[in-house]
């Protein structure tokens, strides 16, 4: 054994061994005549070897087996260009039902009127048409993919627009519930001003009647009081003590006829009955006048500015 800077070594003696011991075995059945495995005896040469008789069966058998795959094969490439109603050789071709065909079948009701080529006319003629189908179809793929990315483009823009359209609604719709909104509030406000105004002068009614219904509920419990003494000198004396010098005419003056009911009606004017109308004429005053304007129409398929 030479090692890597180019002396020589030792090998191993266990290697040497084994390697001594297989060849002393493989030159003992050598001389033996003998097959390694089975021990079974052989000329010197090598020439006549047993027959194995397992193997020659499973070779016959892959034999058979392929010989009757090749005659099925062969059997169902006849079958295929047999007219399967007729078993006849499919020589023609059908130009009107674009079908192989048979000469029975050319005869027959069913073709009746349709008009036949045979397999190697029809079969160049269409690949003529086809090969100068697939020359226009080129051109027409082209035209079609131009046409495709158009209406995507198209398509885009559409949403694209429509966002635009939306925030643009959105933006008016928000001025005009803003002002919608304020006027309200205005409108709201002068009510509530007639409102107070107009229950301050009523209260200042009330306060006068009540003042009067309290005099006279006075004067009723008093006056009764005192028409119960029966002594004329006890009568007179009560009587000049609780009315302070005020003659009877003076006390028993009508009261109510100076009193009148305040009827203060609340009312917005025109915009109680024309509310609507008349914010919307002032909503026009302050709308700025815009350069397009934005129109729907429902026979159009999209929206249209005019």
């Amino acid at each position: 054994m030479v090692t890597p800077d180019g002396s020589s070594a030792q090998e191993p003696a266990g290697e040497n061994q084994q390697g001594g011991d297989t060849e002393s075995r493989c030159g003992q059945y050598l001389k033996q005549a003998q097959c390694p495995h089975c021990q079974t005896a052989v000329l010197a040469e090598g020439t006549s070897l047993p027959t194995s008789y397992i193997l020659k069966s499973l070779a016959e058998k892959a034999k058979e087996a392929e010989k009757l795959k090749k005659e099925r094969g062969h059997d169902k490439a006849e079958a295929a260009d047999l007219c399967p109603e007729h078993e006849e050789k499919l020589k023609l071709f059908c130009v009107t039902d674009q079908l192989l065909a048979c000469i029975i079948c050319r005869d027959g009701d069913k073709h009746e009127g349709h008009k036949f080529k045979p397999v190697k006319e029809a079969a160049a003629s269409l690949r003529k048409e086809l090969e100068t189908g697939m020359e226009n179809l080129g051109e027409d793929f082209v035209a079609a993919e131009s046409l495709t990315n158009t209406q995507r483009d198209e398509i885009t823009r559409a949403k694209k627009k429509s966002q635009q359209l939306m925030s643009q609604i959105h933006r008016q719709f928000e001025e005009m519930h803003q002002f919608l909104k304020k006027r309200e509030d205005e409108i709201k406000k002068e009510l509530k001003h007639q409102e107070q105004d107009a229950v301050e002068q009523m209260s200042e009614a009330l306060k006068a009647m009540e003042t009067a219904l309290s005099e006279i509920r006075e004067l009723d419990v008093r006056v009764k009081s005192v028409l119960e003494i029966k002594d004329p000198e006890g009568f007179l004396k009560s009587w000049s003590e609780g009315n302070n010098t005020k003659s009877p005419e003076d006390l028993f003056r009508p009261r109510a006829s100076g009193l009148q009911v305040v009827d203060t009606s609340l009312s917005l004017g025109p915009y109680e009955s024309h509310l609507q109308f008349f914010t919307w004429k002032e909503m026009l005053q302050v709308i700025k006048p815009r350069a397009e304007l934005l129109t729907l129409k429902s026979a159009s398929l999209g929206i249209i500015f005019i």
